[in-house]
């Protein structure tokens, strides 16, 4: 239900987004629509201090899912250049802990919620013949995480000792860089292929205070390195 929500918010926003832009801003815009495949390398920094004694609470892991659905949208910028906007929604995501570089049998899975990455994007566009186009770009954006399954239940927790924390969407930041080759199918349609790396860290706790007279501090941050391959339809406005 919440991934539901999630995608009928980002349709709202979309169409919202379209319909306050003049038609004339569309002239020789660019629509991609498509999915990923992706792998990822990541791990959560965590520890957590109660007094004196300190309980480091890291782990390595990668997302038990490998799908994500992607939305581009490039205009003209200058010359050969475009910028635009886009977004990533890897659906629910959850950790399969690592252990010594490998899943552990049976999966140890930690549920953190829903994910989803909004950025802005430059793509450097040549023409490369028979309506071929090479593209390649670079992203910088924000990452918001909505707390679900075992992450909602550690802040529950906390929030039952009395720690200062709130089930609140955890944000962070990105940053990739992408080649893209484009096939024109006519001249309205293209199909887009794209190879990409990104990088990713999101801040889950940042809690310090005394509760009863006890220091407590507990600091989570997760960060992850994504190699990506998608395909999508590029639909020219």
């Amino acid at each position: 239900m919440t991934n539901l929500i999630l995608r009928r918010r980002l349709v709202l926003l979309l169409t919202t987004l379209l319909l306050l832009i003049p038609a004339t801003a569309f002239a020789d815009s660019l629509l991609n629509l498509g999915g990923t495949l992706y792998y990822e390398s990541s791990r959560l920094e965590g520890e957590e201090q109660v007094s004196v004694q300190e309980r480091d609470q890291s782990f390595d892991y990668r997302n038990s899912n490998f799908l994500s659905a992607r939305v581009l949208y490039l205009r003209p910028y200058s010359g050969n250049l475009y910028i635009g906007a886009g977004a990533d929604f890897l659906g629910n995501y959850r950790a399969n802990i690592l252990d010594d570089g490998e899943p552990s049998d049976p999966p140890d899975l930690y549920e953190f919620g829903p994910l989803l990455s909004t950025f802005g994007l430059a793509e450097w566009r040549l023409d490369i013949g028979e309506g071929r186009t090479l593209g390649l770009g670079t992203e910088l954006g924000l990452a918001t995480l909505f707390p679900r399954g075992d992450l909602a239940s550690e802040i529950r927790a906390l929030q039952n000792d009395d720690v200062r924390t709130f089930n609140i969407p955890r944000v962070g930041w990105s940053v990739g860089g992408h080649t893209a080759f484009v096939w024109e199918i006519d001249d309205r349609l293209a199909l887009r292929s794209e190879v990409g790396v990104q990088w990713q860290n999101i801040y889950l706790f940042r809690s310090s205070q005394t509760i009863d007279d006890v220091a407590f501090r507990k600091q989570w941050t997760t960060g992850a390195l994504r190699g990506r391959l998608g395909v999508s339809l590029e639909i020219r406005l």
